[in-house]
């Protein structure tokens, strides 16, 4: 006969289901999908530990952000829905001439694609979870909010107040240094903050699909160094200034992370269709055992707004009009709805759920052990060789394989034989039908007009400048001139 204890602990183990903390904005946590694997329905850390005073205001307080629709004209909602569609059908395969003529005159309106990007900001979160979840029946999310975006974009603590900064300098060039210093302290301290909390609830794996960007930290040192000096900056000194910051906060995150050995931190490679070995892209470019960057990929073909790096970037997943939730507060006659969604935050999450499918196969691996099997088992492509390290894309089947074999053999002998493709393995669990993608046939529809070619400044990443992993929520372009520009109103 079992004993009584080891009956307890062989059911803890079979009842294990891998957690995905989510950092992100606009997630709906009422969503009658998302909420059932929801960890905890309100996250709150000081019922875990009432003497942790260095972790509030920046979790997710409740779901008042996401009660109300930010589009309420139902008629204006089915036109955005309409100009998401057709976004994606248009750049494969073509419009119609009516389709065109119709895009075409919604792209030209600047109060349109207005509301089209305050309704992607108001669901990026619900996008990403629900990718998160596309396979798997026994996987948690666990949401933080970790971006400090104004309501009704997120939910915010009544108590948060927006910490003023403060300048102790007099001279304006040490007023710049300073502010600059400040900015970098913001960006580690709450990265670190995010980290311990995520630590203290046990989770396994980390997605964050958002970015600070080489881009945006150029523009927004130079007019903060206008605004302080009452001067252009030199751009050889402003890219210095840049390049220094980036080198810093990316080495003191990875003392951050270093500290979390047994999480994996899954990271976004970047919209901006840049060379992330060339171009600083934060935290995608840190480097370490339990951290993997991800590209987007069009197909066998890398996305065209995605950032690569052949030193920097892993792998590619799926990213190009990617199929998953709308809020629930955009319901329709009480059905839920979906829109397809393309960038490097759809491939990031994609690439979560499969490591939390790996994970809830063999408990033992460990985050080195789990991005080892992600890395191995997809297939390689010539043309990705100078893009990614592992010049592949993600191949589900085979790191399922290599995960369900590495319970009984060496890691090295499981991905091995995975990959010569002769042990047909399937798991239900893992194998089930995507339950955030119906119907199948609204999937299929959307997948066969995936776009070839989407530029970067069609694409929106959760974007931030440096205060708080805080900013407004922007599409990314490539780099234009660096000649001196006024301050933009």
């Amino acid at each position: 006969m079992i004993p009584f204890t080891i009956f307890i602990l062989f059911s803890l183990l079979n009842s294990f289901a891998a957690t995905i903390g989510i950092i992100d904005t606009g997630f709906d946590l009422d969503h009658d999908f998302l909420r059932p694997k929801i960890l905890k329905q309100e996250t709150d850390e000081e019922a875990i530990n009432p003497n942790l005073k260095t972790v509030r205001d920046w979790r997710f307080h409740d779901n008042s952000h996401l009660k109300e629709p930010v589009i309420k004209d139902k008629s204006l909602l089915q036109e955005i829905l309409l100009y998401r569609n057709l976004r994606a059908k248009g750049h494969r395969e073509g419009l119609s001439l009516s389709e065109f003529e119709w895009f075409k005159n919604k792209s030209s309106d600047q109060e349109f694609m207005n509301q089209v990007k305050i309704f992607k900001k108001h669901a990026h979160g619900t996008f990403v979870a629900g990718i998160a979840l596309r396979e798997g029946d026994n996987i948690n999310l666990f949401p933080i909010r970790g971006l400090n975006l104004p309501s009704p974009i997120i939910a915010v603590n009544a108590n948060s107040k927006p910490e003023a900064e403060t300048l102790k300098s007099t001279n304006p060039e040490d007023k710049f240094n300073e502010s600059l210093k400040q900015s970098e302290d913001r960006v580690v301290k709450k990265f670190a903050k995010i980290c311990k909390y995520l630590s203290l609830n046990g989770i396994d794996i980390v997605n964050a699909s958002y970015g600070i960007t080489y881009k945006n930290i150029t523009s927004r040192f130079r007019d903060k160094y206008k605004e302080l000096t009452g001067s252009f900056i030199e751009e050889s000194k402003l890219e210095s200034l840049v390049r220094g910051y980036f080198d810093r906060i990316q080495l003191r995150t990875e003392k951050v992370i270093k500290k979390y050995p047994r999480i994996i931190f899954v990271f976004s490679a970047g919209n901006s269709g840049l060379d992330n070995d060339q171009y600083p892209h934060y935290p995608s470019k840190i480097k370490l055992p339990n951290t993997l960057t991800v590209g987007a990929m069009n197909g066998d073909f890398l996305a065209s707004f995605s950032n690569f790096g052949k030193n920097n970037v892993d792998i590619g997943a799926p990213g190009v009009a990617i199929l998953s939730l709308v809020p629930s507060a955009y319901t329709v006659d009480g059905k839920n709805i979906y829109s397809p969604s393309s960038g490097t935050s759809m491939a990031a999450p994609y690439i979560s759920n499969l490591a939390a499918q790996i994970l809830n196969i063999n408990l033992k691996l460990l985050p080195d052990q789990i991005k080892k099997i992600i890395l191995e088992t997809g297939d390689e492509k010539d043309h990705l060789k100078e893009k990614m390290i592992s010049s592949s894309i993600v191949n589900n089947g085979r790191a399922i394989k290599a995960a369900l074999l590495s319970k009984d053999l060496p890691l090295e002998q499981a991905i091995t034989l995975a990959k010569t493709g002769l042990v047909p393995i399937e798991d239900s669990v893992s194998f089930g039908q995507p339950p955030a993608i119906e119907p199948a046939k609204i999937q299929q529809k959307v997948m066969d007009s995936i776009p070839q070619t989407i530029s970067p400044q069609e694409i929106e990443e959760i974007q931030t400048t440096g205060d708080e992993l805080s900013s407004d929520i922007g599409p990314e372009k490539k780099i234009e001139s660096t000649s001196p520009q006024a301050p933009v109103e």
